[in-house]
């Protein structure tokens, strides 16, 4: 079961609000993309939580210490106000926090959608 591959995301919150990826492929890129959860796949003879701290450090510059198990492919973890003042977005990259009213007007990707009406009181 601990080589099994399967996609998980992390909720990452901050003073009540959500942050959330937009990726973009370039500045005049036309296609709609969806607001998404930081995510991946873990890797071999690595724990979720391990995976879900190197994703977070890869997207965002920022290592965090404790990733919680919320449910199947879903985490959390609060933000520090250190850890905010270290994010750096990579180039076509938007990060953004956004509270839980905010997030039912964006464009989400399903996973995201699904976390959000799960465990949406995590906000």
């Amino acid at each position: 079961m601990d080589d099994k591959i399967s996609p998980a995301s992390i909720l990452l919150t901050y003073k009540g609000k959500a942050l959330l990826m937009y990726k973009r492929n370039s500045s005049i890129d036309e296609e709609k993309h969806p607001w998404c959860f930081i995510g991946g796949i873990k890797e071999k003879r690595e724990s979720f939580e391990n995976a879900m701290a190197r994703k977070v450090e890869k997207e965002m510059g920022v290592k965090i210490e404790k990733v919680e198990f919320v449910s199947e492919s879903c985490y959390h973890a609060r933000l520090t106000d250190d850890d905010v003042n270290k994010i750096k977005r990579a180039e076509g990259q938007l990060l953004d926090f956004f509270t839980l009213k905010e997030l039912g007007k964006l464009f989400l990707s399903s996973t995201t959608a699904q976390f959000i009406s799960k465990h949406g009181a995590l906000i």
